[in-house]
């Protein structure tokens, strides 16, 4: 499924983003493109950010 369509940047694209370091939707914004573009997507990569690094203690450094 994709996280930002308009970018075509799907939730394993962003999970990995994550999986390499990307702690806020910026970084995976930087890193894959996602949420660039319309933003309608940030909800969406929020949530899978809070899923899968929500007690992170690189999510505490980063700013959204």
């Amino acid at each position: 499924m994709y996280a930002c369509v308009c970018h075509a940047v799907t939730e394993d694209e962003v999970v990995e983003a994550i999986d390499h370091g990307a702690a806020s939707v910026q970084a995976i914004g930087d890193t894959t493109r996602a949420g660039t573009c319309c933003g309608s997507c940030h909800d969406h990569i929020e949530a899978i950010l809070d899923e899968r690094c929500g007690s992170c203690p690189l999510a505490a450094l980063q700013v959204a």
